[in-house]
């Protein structure tokens, strides 16, 4: 055998081996007919947004108090009127917002993470008469997410930042009126 045709012989070898393991380790095609599950969002709050009659809101030391009327959103006590636009984008990323984790807290206090007292607040008050309660406490260690807690029950949960930046942007809308 002549030292070319070596040469094409071990790389030939070569490309087949390579060929074999490639073929070994590349993942089956699924069958189009099976359905894989996908992990579902969780969401934090569980409401219609057409359902809320009533939003009190606590935010960086400001509260601010919408009632819905036939009129459309109007602040409480002093009955003037909000941007409906800006009360339904509120109701409608509030809804959107999802549980990112469960905190396992052992023994730790709900002050620890900034939830005794809430450093932000939002209770939804329902057409039959029940609430949806949001605490907001401090920032998780990457500054990424909040500490929070849903309906006063003492699980510790993840929540998404953004949630922040919505509730300034109804407390500017209600400023905005005045």
């Amino acid at each position: 055998m002549s030292p070319e045709s070596r040469r094409v012989f071990v790389l030939g070898l070569f490309a087949c081996i390579l060929g074999g393991y490639a073929y070994i380790t590349t993942p089956e095609k699924q069958d189009p007919g099976i359905v894989v599950e996908q992990k579902k969002e969780r969401p934090v709050l569980d409401f219609a947004p057409e359902q809320v009659t009533q939003i009190d809101l606590l935010y960086d030391g400001q509260q601010v108090l919408c009632q819905r009327t036939a009129q459309g959103w109007e602040q409480r006590p002093q009955g003037t009127p909000i941007r409906a636009e800006a009360v339904d984008e509120f109701l409608a990323n509030l809804r959107n917002l999802v549980n990112l984790g469960e905190v396992e807290i052992g023994n730790a206090s709900l002050s620890e993470y900034g939830l005794d007292p809430p450093a932000s607040r939002v209770v939804l008050q329902l057409k039959n008469g029940d609430s949806r309660v949001l605490a907001l406490g401090n920032r998780n260690p990457v500054q990424t997410s909040l500490y929070a807690q849903v309906n006063d029950t003492p699980q510790v949960v993840l929540v998404g930042a953004v949630v922040l930046w919505d509730m300034r942007k109804l407390v500017i809308a209600a400023q905005s009126v005045r």
